[in-house]
């Protein structure tokens, strides 16, 4: 990246400003080097007294950041019909970057809020992504997974916690559009609604990364052997990829696990010591975590990642979770033939 310029986008509410403050805070932490990071934070509702964290948090670090309200978008949103992700809109503002980025942004990251930035990124701007639409990492859902969406076992699916967007050829490519004429005349309803969404439209216009820049929760807690018998992949990164990224991660991306986000009390998740120091470094150091409140299913799903075998608790819940989709699917199928 010649230029070392960076720009970021996040999307937040109220609930989930700590949250992307923290993520910001290890972004900031670990690109001093950069010449320039603006942040745009698209936001539902955010407290005049969290956006004075995000502000004095970004001036601290001397980068620009550049709010803007999510009302608007979220009113277009609701005309398309396309429907919440747990119970929020926000997540699908990022779709409408084109419409509030400034002319001369050409490349864009995306992350969600919960990725903590754990390395520079400055090499991920110098990576040619050969005329695609955006770079991502695959997801490490299983093949079976992806055949409830259309997709062959084959095909990549994946995950869109962070998107590297070539804004040039996004517009070029109508993307946006793409993707709202497909939620209303084809299907909105997904088991992942957003990046089901994402990954059907962007099928033949993705540059897959290396796996260090979206590590997930299931290649930081179980061996490669474990995740590879309980998950059948027919594209996938292999185990010299994994250890690599492993070893030397850039984005992690710290997703439920186990019912828990780094940011409940009495998580197990494999990232909650490294969210912890970027929380204690944030204007937010003073959030109290609480329970999760998920209910008897992941407290007997603890208890069994605590007692059993590795590898046989990842078998068990790699078929809890497949039917638990299947079914979740088969009732989105109906709700989307009703509407």
């Amino acid at each position: 990246m010649s230029s070392k310029i960076l720009y970021a986008l996040y999307t937040c509410d109220e609930n989930y400003a700590p949250y992307a403050g923290i993520s910001m805070n290890s972004l900031f932490e670990n690109n001093r080097e950069l010449e320039h990071i603006c942040v745009y934070l698209v936001e539902d509702s955010v407290s005049e007294e969290n956006k004075k964290r995000f502000i004095d948090q970004a001036e601290k670090y001397g980068r620009e950041i550049i709010i803007v309200d999510a009302a608007p978008i979220i009113e277009q949103i609701k005309q398309l019909g396309i429907p919440t992700y747990r119970g929020s809109y926000t997540a699908n503002c990022r779709l409408f970057f084109d419409t509030f980025i400034s002319s001369d942004v050409k490349r864009l990251l995306y992350v969600d809020c919960d990725t903590l930035v754990v390395s520079s990124l400055a090499e991920l701007f110098d990576i040619d992504m050969n005329g695609k639409a955006v770079g991502v990492v695959r997801d490490s859902l299983t093949d079976e997974y992806k055949m409830l969406i259309g997709f062959d076992t084959e095909d990549d699916y994946f995950n869109s916690g962070m998107l590297l967007i070539d804004v040039d050829r996004w517009k070029e490519q109508n993307v946006t559009s793409a993707l709202f004429d497909y939620a209303k005349n084809v299907r909105s309803r997904y088991c992942n609604p957003d990046q089901d969404l994402l990954n059907i439209v962007l099928k033949d216009t993705k540059y897959i990364l290396p796996p260090e820049y979206n590590f997930q929760p299931s290649h930081r807690s179980f061996s490669d052997k474990a995740y590879f018998s309980a998950y059948r992949h027919r594209e996938y990164y292999s185990t010299d990829e994994l250890e690599n990224a492993r070893r030397n991660p850039k984005i992690l991306h710290a997703y439920r696990f186990l019912g828990d986000f780094p940011w409940h009390e009495g998580n197990l998740h494999p990232d909650t010591e490294i969210f912890d120091r970027y929380m204690s470094n944030s204007p937010w150091k003073d959030y109290e975590k609480k329970p999760a409140g998920r209910g008897m299913i992941f407290t007997v799903e603890k208890w069994m990642y605590r007692l059993l075998p590795k590898g046989l608790f990842l078998k068990i819940f790699a078929a809890i979770t497949l039917r638990s989709f299947r079914k979740q699917n088969a009732q989105l199928l109906k709700d989307e033939a009703e509407k």
